[in-house]
């Protein structure tokens, strides 16, 4: 996936807790993570 002169290894739709784990998990692994999201990101 690129983004601008931004080159993902992985993207990850929505930010519920399925979508952070993703994200962690990839992190962990060196993996550079795009996040999309509609809403503001965050919980409650």
């Amino acid at each position: 996936m690129q983004r601008g002169d931004q080159t993902y290894d992985v993207a990850v739709v929505g930010c519920g807790m399925g979508g952070w784990v993703g994200v962690a998990s990839a992190r962990r692994r060196g993996a550079r993570v795009a996040l999309i999201e509609s809403g503001p990101i965050g919980g409650t």
